[in-house]
């Protein structure tokens, strides 16, 4: 090969190598500046800053006067400072007691008055689910036993605070606080029972129901239409004989023989 053409050739390939690396760089250069661009666009991220919760205070108990609550009741015996997380339904009583009893002989300020010196907390809660006026609440041996079982859940056959059917209280109810003992079942103790009329019903008499067919439940009638029983749904509770569900399944009203609870006196507590 003549010497000329080799350089000719040498040279050639030495500016196609050039070429090669001059766009080599500047692709690397062009991807550089749009990684740039791309990156220059996005936004910084935020800093997340911990937010402190405030130290929650413990408040104090609240404190107030009946005479403070009822503004238009003057009594001495109202001006007394009463801790609300232990007497509150004092005040709920009293103010319910002032808006639906409307009887000429209830005196507001003396029963609240006499409230504070011989009522217990026990009968203010069952005048207010009662809406009955807490003078007439005078057993206080039956309101206590209702008390210590009251939001028992319902359980069939059962007879503990862990769970309690109709009938079983019944039982407990009855033997505690009148000394009555009752058969075991709703319908024997209908049948141990006489009938009574429904106006008739005073406190401690029993009304039964038919909810599944014949007489399946029962309860003790208290005052102003209301009676308490263990409901399947709410445990032990008190219902209403003129809410519809359990009008429409009323059968009658039953009393205990030889021993009325109209005569039976009540036991005070200590």
């Amino acid at each position: 090969m003549p010497l000329a053409k080799f350089v000719w050739m040498e040279l050639m390939i030495k500016r196609l190598c050039t070429l090669c690396v001059m766009a080599m760089l500047l692709l690397c250069s062009s991807y550089a500046e749009a990684q740039r661009k791309s990156s220059a666009k996005k936004p910084a991220p935020k800093k997340t800053t911990t937010q402190k919760k405030p130290v929650s205070k413990k408040k104090p108990v609240p404190r107030v006067t009946l005479a403070q609550a009822i503004p238009q009741v003057k009594d001495s015996l109202l001006e007394r400072d009463i801790p609300l997380r232990n007497f509150d339904s004092i005040l709920m009583a009293a103010r319910r007691q002032e808006t639906s009893l409307k009887s000429p002989d209830f005196n507001l300020g003396k029963t609240l008055g006499n409230a504070l010196e011989n009522f217990i907390p026990v009968q203010f809660k069952y005048a207010i689910l009662l809406n009955e006026s807490v003078e007439k609440l005078s057993n206080l041996v039956l309101y206590k036993n209702i008390d210590d079982w009251y939001g028992t859940r319902y359980r069939y056959g059962g007879k503990t605070t862990k769970g309690i059917d109709c009938s079983a209280f019944m039982q407990v109810i009855s033997e505690y606080t009148f000394g009555w003992v009752l058969p075991r079942t709703a319908r024997e103790q209908y049948v141990a029972m006489q009938g009574i009329k429904r106006d008739e019903l005073r406190e401690g008499d029993f009304v039964f129901f038919n909810t599944t067919g014949g007489i399946s439940h029962v309860g003790m009638y208290l005052q102003n239409n209301k009676f308490i029983h263990a409901s399947s749904s709410e445990g032990v509770s008190i219902g209403d004989l003129q809410s519809k569900y359990w009008s429409r399944r009323f059968i009658g009203a039953r009393r205990m023989p030889e021993v009325s609870p109209a005569t039976a006196a009540p036991t005070q507590l200590d």
